[in-house]
């Protein structure tokens, strides 16, 4: 179990794990959650600026989310404070296929609970080509040892 005292900033994990944006995965999504002709319609995609079909934000947020489980340590978090500087860099188009690493850059130690800490980490999402897709700073609260 790692906890707020095991974090150093500058830290940076890369996820083994990858996520290949598929066609049932980018419609399906989409059709539920936002749904954009780039996003659901193959022959209305191709015609857009991207060419191709592309994810929605909210999607790319899930994966990100869902790569972040294959880190290689179990982190004692109490509960996730927010995402900050939410960034769509290049859309996630069909095929792409996504890695992602998280930095940490900041520790704090609580001031007024001291069996906690916040821990702010930088996502970074990549395609193949290692252009960057999308970034964001996860706040969390995570437990010290005691």
């Amino acid at each position: 179990m790692r906890y707020f005292d095991d974090f150093q900033v500058g830290e940076r994990w890369p996820i083994e794990a990858t996520y290949t944006m598929t066609e049932k995965e980018i419609v399906s999504f989409a059709e539920k959650w936002d749904p954009q002709p780039f996003h659901v319609d193959k022959e209305a995609a191709a015609k857009s600026l991207y060419g191709t079909l592309t994810a929605c934000g909210s999607h790319i947020q899930s994966v990100v989310l869902r790569l972040a489980q294959g880190l290689p340590h179990e982190t004692a978090v109490l509960g996730a404070l927010g995402y900050d500087e939410v960034r769509f860099h290049k859309a996630a188009k069909l095929g792409d296929i996504l890695s992602l690493s998280i930095e940490c850059i900041d520790t704090k130690p609580s001031s007024s609970k001291p069996d906690r800490g916040i821990v702010k980490n930088r996502h970074i999402l990549e395609n193949q080509d290692g252009e960057t897709v999308f970034t964001q700073t996860t706040t969390l609260l995570i437990a010290r040892k005691v």
